[in-house]
């Protein structure tokens, strides 16, 4: 390589730096403007600098045959002229306007130009011999900013558009097209969608599905849209329909994610709590923005260290418990509100492969500070000991509540086992979801059976009689149709109505 070659390569490096240094000099000193903001115009200036010098040190001017090359001073005759003048004016105008959007949309294409001339500017170096040393020197964009590298992506019309434009393009894009659980599923959703700029929202949600679907819908029509669903064989979740690609524009910049919630920020810093448990907010923001190119509020990230706290306390000494959570989502206005939690201990779900085909389920308030309902589900061994399985805190006790703790006592503790018998008291929300189609707690998939206890409690409040109480729980204890037709006709002698009460209500119950 040359001299003057060499001289060249350096000489572009050395005002490109100057540039940057200069646009930022230039933005900072914007007159009441927020220091994030004028820094991203500042990116703006210095690439209107260095973009010119660019196509000036790769194309430079056409000489004529005898002509000895030009003048030297032309280069700094070019840098002054009037189209730097007038990219100065616009800048100037966009900024004094605020127009927020034309930032956006400016800032993506010329990342897109720049990507394009780096690659040309690479190749020249290459060719000229430029060792390691000059790649040392060259200009790094700051970590906090998310990077687009592994992201399947193009520039369509001066802003970013995804090019998964079928399912598989789309699983691809995941990293894969099935998932373990639940949980991994919507996790590499939301880091999708934070490293695409993208937002969606639930449409549905169950144990065995998830649907979602583009934020922004409404304003923009955008039909992007991802149903998964648990397969029953392999028990993983698999990706069934897929609608898109994404056709939004967010006429907004946020430096914060609306799916980069405190789920997200537990997940992504439960290692660093793990080994200190007592890491500042501070901290673990830092390590978001590294990470994800977003920041997070402050509220959202105290959420994230609540929960990942109360994940490693539980499964730290606890290996293999499962908790699952529902929450209603958060915005900046308005905190997360807790709803339900379940757990379940690992030596609970040990414990009942070794437990009769037996569940009684059952529900108490909570008197304290915080209303609600506790539910419990209960085994019993072989030695008739009681083995408790799983609990909830719920909001209250409905049908919602309860297919909610039943479906996952079916997930976690039940699994694949058949014929069992779920024993509870006659509460109209149980019935509502044991009853429905589909039902595995119906036969011949299982049984359902009244607890004897709550039965006789309701009978007694409606007679009040303690004669007929005891005949009804002999009634209901006994082994023999024989006894237990002698007891009923006791109690059509005692009391006629009362026969005809018990006998309402189905007698295999």
């Amino acid at each position: 390589m040359g001299g003057k070659e060499r001289g060249r390569a350096t000489s572009w490096k050395n005002m490109e730096a100057e540039n940057r240094i200069a646009g930022s000099q230039y933005a900072l000193t914007i007159d009441g403007k927020d220091p994030d903001f004028a820094f991203g115009i500042s990116g703006i200036v210095a690439f209107g600098f260095s973009e010119r010098l660019r196509r000036q040190e790769h194309h430079p001017r056409h000489t004529t045959v005898g002509d000895s090359g030009g003048d030297p001073n032309d280069d700094q005759q070019s840098t002054n002229s009037p189209s730097i003048s007038f990219q100065m004016d616009v800048i100037l105008d966009i900024v004094q306007n605020e127009d927020f959007h034309l930032i956006s949309q400016v800032a993506v294409a010329n990342n897109a130009i720049a990507i394009d001339n780096e690659v040309g500017a690479n190749d020249v170096l290459e060719e000229d011999e430029i060792g390691e040393k000059d790649d040392e020197e060259s200009f790094e964009a700051p970590s906090t900013f998310t990077t687009m590298e592994e992201t399947n992506m193009t520039t369509d019309g001066n802003w970013i558009v995804s090019q998964s434009a079928s399912k598989n393009d789309f699983t691809q894009e995941l990293g894969k097209d099935s998932f373990k659980d639940k949980e991994e599923l919507i996790r590499a959703i939301k880091l999708y969608s934070i490293r695409t700029h993208k937002q969606f929202e639930v449409v549905e949600t169950r144990p065995t599905l998830w649907t979602i679907r583009c934020k922004l819908h409404l304003q923009s029509s955008c039909k992007w849209q991802v149903r998964a669903i648990k397969r029953k064989q392999s028990e993983y979740f698999e990706i069934t329909k897929y609608t898109g690609p994404h056709t939004c524009l967010h006429d907004n910049i946020s430096q914060d994610h609306p799916n980069l919630d405190g789920n997200l920020i537990a997940q992504e810093t439960k290692h660093l709590i793990k080994e200190q448990p007592s890491i500042s907010i501070p901290t673990l923001r830092a390590e978001i923005v590294d990470k994800l190119g977003y920041i997070p509020s402050y509220k959202k990230v105290w959420t994230g260290k609540q929960k990942a706290i109360e994940q490693v306390a539980v499964q730290k000494f606890n290996p293999g418990t499962i908790v699952e959570w529902l929450v209603l989502s958060s915005t900046d206005e308005e905190p997360m509100e807790f709803r339900r939690v379940f757990w379940d201990f690992s030596p609970s779900i040990r414990g009942f492969v070794h437990c009769r085909p037996v569940i009684s389920i059952d529900g108490t308030h909570l008197y304290g500070k915080y209303k609600g309902m506790m539910m419990i589900a209960m085994g019993v061994d072989g030695n008739n000991q009681i083995l408790p399985l799983a609990f909830a805190i719920v909001e209250n006790e409905s049908y919602d509540s309860w297919n909610w703790f039943l479906s996952y006592i079916k997930i976690h503790v039940v699994k694949e086992r058949e014929c069992i018998c779920l024993i509870s008291d006659p509460h109209l929300g149980i019935l509502k979801a044991v009853n429905q189609h589909g039902s595995s707690w119906l036969e011949p998939r299982g049984f359902h059976r009244y607890c004897l206890r709550h039965f006789i409690n309701n009978f007694y409040e409606k007679f009040r009689n303690l004669e007929l109480k005891a005949l009804a729980y002999r009634a209901g204890s006994q082994n023999q149709i024989r006894k237990f037709n002698s007891t009923m006709e006791e109690i059509g002698k005692l009391n006629p109505q009362a026969r005809q009460w018990l006998e309402i209500h189905p007698l295999d119950r």
